[in-house]
């Protein structure tokens, strides 16, 4: 009896798939179900043991989703044939009777592959949230599909692998609320419409690269147990609209290298245990990493912020290299990092926020250009810090700071004034070769709580060595700091520390002149998109740096003053 029914299925089976290459919908559509219906009879057949019974349920979703695959002529002109009317310029210009007639083709077809995609999600759910449904124990393999209709495998629970890789979504796609206990591939696919993959589990790894989601892209509230590549350097990703990757646990390594994001990007209250890298990425709109965890290396390197970028709130235990990065505005404010922190050669061209951060290991911000007010008050310095080499184009605020390293604040210009107040410098502290072309502040008169104390040696304003010595541009400075428990800065009769002297009319016009020109080609160089116009701005920048670099050496080694 068992092979008496195994035969019936079988002769079903062969005349189901031949339905569904008829040319009639109706027959089609009958050849559907009949396979579903076959398949859910094969599973519960208990004459045969799971394992066959799942093999012989996976030859049937194997010829599913071959339909789903199956490529559809019509399908080409879908922006056209959804249209209400030919369109005036289109291929159905002037065939209007033939436009409606493939216009009910193409929705006729869409139907018979919806009904397939309903019947698979509504088999893929458990009776509760995260539990296999009756069809969860096969393989689906959906890749290079166009799904020229709305797709929603919400809820849906895999426990085998998923594939859904070189995909082409015409419309709205709909995977929240998924488990995949397999890999799930989703890579080189095309989102024409919004996509959900939000409050999903992937065990295995989760492929997402080079993908381009046209409509709002929602990856939030998801777990990643393993590698989660979203984009790379030799095939990234591109969201043309907002992106929302908040709340989100990344256990294994997570890739976004090079991404591209035009709209709004949220990836805040996060939790990375591996290495995150965002490395090269461009963000067009706001972009908001607040209040996240990174317990392995958090790279953001080479990254270019047109809006907005948040970063405040967030705990680095390992490396966090942010160097080489370009900045509209910029708030990385309460935030801890354990090991070396790197925000070297980077442009701030709005605001940039570092207040009440703590850095447990090296810090370095060296060769930098704020062009707006920068603000590190309150912060904790346990290692070194670098400051040197840097432009600060407006004030910049160092205050209620504690440094127990050295902290090098040499050969920068600080176009506006500086707050370096009510701090603690326990190691050496070194401003020599800087230009301060406004007034700079180590206390306030008639508060001695807000004077400085450097506990370990006068702070640095002339080097013995290479008779490098300050400039100042403003008559109006504080150098009073807390002589009882700290060493003081000994001042000339002019007002200025020992060896300094004042910037000249002529100095400070050179500067502005040149800073002008530099900030021009900088931004030259950021609205570039061609890399050899790119190259070729950078490499007619690159004398104006050296002559910078020389005139700036040449004026703090002018002659020693007494």
């Amino acid at each position: 009896m068992p092979e008496k029914h195994n035969a019936e299925r079988w002769e079903r089976y062969a005349e189901a798939v031949e339905q569904l290459g008829d040319k009639k919908a109706p027959v089609r559509m009958d050849g559907v179900y009949t396979l579903i219906g076959l398949a859910d009879e094969w599973l519960l057949d208990e004459n045969l043991d799971y394992a066959e019974r799942v093999r012989e349920g996976q030859v049937i979703i194997n010829n599913l989703c071959a339909c789903i695959r199956s490529s559809f002529a019509l399908a080409f002109h879908y922006d056209e044939l959804t249209q209400d009317s030919p369109t005036a310029e289109g291929l159905y210009k002037n065939r209007e009777q033939e436009f409606y007639a493939d216009k009910a083709a193409l929705e006729s077809e869409a139907n018979i592959r919806l009904s397939i995609i309903q019947e698979i999600r509504h088999r893929l759910q458990g009776p509760d949230k995260n539990t296999p449904g009756t069809w969860s124990g096969f393989e689906y393999d959906f890749s290079g599909s166009t799904f020229f209709y709305p797709i929603d495998l919400t809820n849906s629970y895999y426990a085998k692998p998923a594939a859904f890789d070189n995909a082409v979504y015409k419309d709205w796609a709909d995977f929240s609320g998924s488990h995949y206990c397999g890999d799930a591939d989703f890579s080189y696919s095309d989102y024409g419409g919004d996509t959900d993959f939000s409050y999903s589990t992937y065990q295995g790894e989760a492929d997402f690269r080079e993908s381009a989601y046209q409509g709002r892209a929602d990856f939030s509230r998801s777990t990643y147990k393993q590698k989660a590549v979203f984009s790379d350097f030799i095939s990234p990703s591109t969201y043309k609209s907002d992106a929302d990757f908040s709340y989100s646990t990344y256990q294994g390594r997570a890739d976004f290298l090079a991404s591209t994001y035009q709209g709004r990007a949220d990836f805040r209250a996060s939790t990375y245990a591996g290495e995150a890298y965002h490395r090269g990425s461009s963000y067009t709109g706001t972009v908001d990493f607040s209040d996240s965890v990174y317990k392995g290396r958090a790279i953001f390197s080479c990254a270019a912020y047109q809006g907005k970028a948040n970063f405040s709130g967030s705990r680095y235990q390992d490396e966090a290299h942010f160097y080489f990065s370009t900045y509209q505005e910029a708030d990385f404010s309460r935030s801890a990092y354990q090991a070396l922190t790197d925000f070297s050669y980077s442009t701030y061209r709005g605001a940039a926020d570092f207040r009440r951060s703590a850095y447990r290991a090296g810090a370095d911000f060296c060769g930098s250009e704020y062009r707006e007010w920068a603000t590190f008050s309150g912060s904790t310095y346990q290692r070194w810090v670098n400051f040197d080499n840097s432009i600060y184009g407006s004030w910049a605020d160092f205050s209620k700071s504690t440094y127990q390293r050295n902290a090098d604040y040499s050969e920068s210009i600080h176009q506006g004034w500086v707050n370096l107040s009510g701090s603690t410098y326990e190691g050496v502290a070194a401003f020599n070769g800087s230009i301060f072309c406004s007034g700079i502040y180590f206390g306030q008169d008639g508060d001695n709580s807000s004077f400085s104390r450097f506990t370990d040696c006068t702070p640095a304003f002339y080097d013995e060595t290479n008779h490098q010595n300050t400039l100042f541009g403003s008559h109006k400075n504080n150098f009073t700091v807390e002589n009882g428990r700290g060493h003081p800065i000994y001042l000339t009769p002019e007002g200025l520390p020992l060896n300094c002297a004042f910037l000249a009319p002529d100095q400070r016009e050179y500067l502005k002149s040149i800073l002008r020109r530099l900030e021009e080609i900088s931004d030259e160089i950021l609205a570039v998109k061609n890399d050899e116009e790119k190259k070729g701005l950078i490499e007619k920048r690159q004398p104006l740096d050296k002559e910078f670099n020389e005139w700036r050496e040449k004026v703090t080694t002018a002659q020693r003053t007494r």
